[in-house]
């Protein structure tokens, strides 16, 4: 990537966790949309809906001239097909819902989603929350007031006669998460055991555990979670991948700094927070370096403005140590091909309106190109804008040349926090600083991304669900399709936020 096309992107990369934010804030309170009264009524929404999901995405997306990516090209007409076949078991919201949501994971690409506008139904449990170990699942946390719910530590070894993974295979992957990342495959142990009224995938109702006085079979006793339900919901997370962090700099112990990076979004909320947390670690910035340890800690991050991400690693890292790692990106020819339409361009004429205080003059102007440009797109065949090489290199592999030696560029050992959530801008901040040497990833895998970005939502015909689309595909990708980074120190322990600290602390304390 040459060094002046990663700083455009840079500048105006505003992935999922933004553009989403910003969009949906900006739009007028509107009353909540009318819901069909039966089952007819629901196939004729899920029909509507799913003929209008693969419309946005064969009309603002570059899916249909991709011939690089042509399994995205296939699953557009061949999911739709899948999709359509399920519609006459429709009945309810969940399985209007749900026929979306199977289309759309079809891609397998974390930038193409389906999101309701409104609530499914409640969450209904077995009374335990499961958590992924190996192969098989634990039990994390029970329902306090059932005595008869399976204790914690009790492993559960297989439901209806199948492995776990094997389960989840057909329950979970076909309407959410990717089996092909292994954050995601540890979510999906726990999600077996959390029913959201799919009709497609009923869930387990007999299982074989084993405690310490032996194997047994039981029949799980689903139940609603019931109200309020605050404790299940950060079991449940504890039980997947965790929570996220805690924003800001803190220093934990003597000599200990940890950067709580819950998130790169922009927003009004969310942007103070990111200035104010790139201000703290630049100001003690030479005190840090010169500590014992920095904690880079992106639990929960997905994603957002990378422009937040690149100002941060300087903070962190200083200008001179940021472009040497950078070098290996700044060599490398990648382009972008961005679909033209007059969705598109509406999409980035509203988003610099409302963004305009927070946004420099730089990005406005790289904004209003990437509006002219897309316009201009619109109106030839193929709609495409190429921004950037027009040859580029090889995608994938960037993930495996990490520095495995070298002198770091300062005192203090630095140590990226992961837990699995990292994507998208988040994704981009690790490329830098997992290049610096001498820097180690603990914890768990990072997640990976699909070649589409860029996304904005496109609100669906009935108002009740909305779909996440890409505008953009990379070529020449330095990191491949759901390419993700291996933890040089890994960890298998409960998620929750005082496990994790007391791990990463303990682990600083060994290494001195």
């Amino acid at each position: 990537m040459s060094d002046r096309f990663r700083r455009l992107a840079v500048g105006i990369a505003m992935p999922l966790m933004l553009v989403v934010s910003s969009a949906q804030a900006a739009e007028p309170v509107t009353p909540a949309p009318a819901k069909p009264t039966d089952a007819e009524g629901w196939r004729t929404l899920a029909q509507r809906d799913l003929d209008a999901l693969r419309a946005a995405l064969r009309d603002h997306t570059p899916i249909p001239f991709d011939t690089e990516n042509p399994a995205y090209a296939r699953w557009l007409q061949e999911g739709h097909a899948q999709a359509v076949a399920r519609i006459p078991e429709v009945r309810d919201e969940a399985g209007y819902y749900y026929t979306l949501a199977a289309y759309a994971n079809g891609f397998h690409d974390p930038h193409i989603s389906v999101t309701t506008t409104g609530a499914l139904p409640s969450a209904r449990w077995p009374g335990f929350i499961a958590s992924a170990r190996g192969d098989q699942a634990v039990v994390s946390w029970r329902d306090p007031a059932d005595p008869e719910a399976l204790a914690p530590g009790t492993t559960i070894e297989r439901c209806d006669g199948e492995a776990l993974p094997t389960l989840a295979e057909r329950l979970v992957f076909p309407f959410t998460l990717n089996a092909d990342l292994p954050p995601d495959r540890r979510r999906a142990i726990s999600r077996l055991f959390m029913d959201r009224g799919n009709p497609f995938a009923p869930p387990p109702s007999r299982c074989v555990v084993r405690d310490a006085s032996g194997s047994r079979e039981i029949t799980l006793r689903w139940r609603e979670v019931g109200t309020p339900a605050t404790d299940y919901w950060a079991a449940y997370a504890d039980a997947g991948i965790g929570p996220r962090t805690a924003p800001g700099l803190s220093e934990p112990a003597p000599g200990v700094f940890w950067i709580g990076i819950p998130t790169f979004a922009s927003g009004k909320e969310t942007s103070p927070k990111l200035q104010a947390l790139i201000d703290a670690v630049a100001a003690r910035g030479e005190e840090m370096r010169g500590a014992k340890a920095i904690v880079i800690d992106t639990r929960g991050n997905n994603g957002g403005n990378s422009s937040w991400a690149h100002h941060l690693s300087i903070a962190i890292f200083t200008q001179p140590v940021i472009d040497a790692a950078d070098a290996l990106l700044a060599k490398r020819r990648v382009g972008v091909d961005w679909r033209g339409s007059a969705g598109n361009v509406a999409f980035w004429q509203r988003w610099a309106k409302e963004q305009r205080e927070e946004l420099s003059m730089t990005q406005r102007i790289g904004i209003r190109m990437v509006a002219g440009k897309l316009e201009a797109a619109s109106k030839r065949q193929p709609p495409l804008w190429r921004q950037g090489e027009g040859v580029t290199d090889p995608s994938g592999g960037f993930t495996k040349r990490r520095p495995r030696d070298g002198a770091s560029p300062f005192p203090a050992r630095v140590y990226f926090l992961s837990n699995g959530s990292c994507i998208s801008s988040c994704l981009n901040f690790a490329d830098s600083v997992l290049m610096v040497p001498g820097v180690r990833l603990i914890g768990a895998q990072t997640s990976g991304d699909g070649p589409y970005m860029e996304v904005r939502p496109e609100v669906l015909p009935s108002g009740l669900a909305e779909l996440t689309l890409p505008q953009k595909v990379y070529r020449g990708m330095a990191r491949g399709t759901l390419e993700y980074y291996v933890p040089d120190i890994a960890y298998d322990g409960a998620w929750d936020d005082a496990s994790v600290r007391a791990w990463t602390l303990a682990l600083i304390a060994r290494e001195e």
